[in-house]
């Protein structure tokens, strides 16, 4: 049921974040300097009230505006969250599914500013804003740093 909710052009977003391996997989396609992240929303995402759980969308608001500071910057490795602010919106109800874009107001040699808005159901359900940390490249492990190079394709 979920594999029809994942909108055509989109492919599963690798991470090795054990966390976001449990809630995921999630899902990416770029577009040119944005970079869409997706999420089928399954009843294993949702709180007792049948909503998608709050901190479910804070992860993927996390998760949306990290992984697009790494398109961004062309490095695909972690971005570490350095602050992170949310604001809900609405419910988002479980079997839609649930995207969000994010937007770079700035960056910096060091940080990326970011917010973006989840949109489930064509309605906002949460706003987010923060910051993260452009990695240092010479501290990804060489075996891996060509490999993490460049915007996701």
């Amino acid at each position: 049921m979920t594999d029809k909710l994942i909108p055509e052009g989109f492919r599963k977003l690798n991470v090795t974040d054990d966390f976001v391996g449990l809630i995921g997989p999630l899902w990416f396609k770029a577009e040119g300097e944005r970079l869409r992240i997706g999420l089928p929303l399954e009843p294993r995402h949702g709180n007792p009230m049948g909503w998608a759980h709050g901190g479910l969308l804070v992860t993927v608001a996390d998760m949306v505006m990290g992984a697009g500071s790494g398109h961004v910057t062309g490095i695909r490795w972690p971005h570490p969250t350095i602050s992170l602010s949310t604001e809900f919106v609405r419910g988002a109800k479980l079997g839609q599914w649930l995207e969000g874009t994010a937007r770079i107001a700035r960056r910096t040699i060091n940080f990326c500013f970011c917010s973006c808005d989840l949109v489930c159901g064509g309605e906002i359900v949460l706003v987010a804003s923060g910051v993260f940390k452009v990695p240092d490249i010479d501290k990804i492990p060489e075996a891996v740093r060509a490999k993490v190079m460049g915007k996701w394709e």
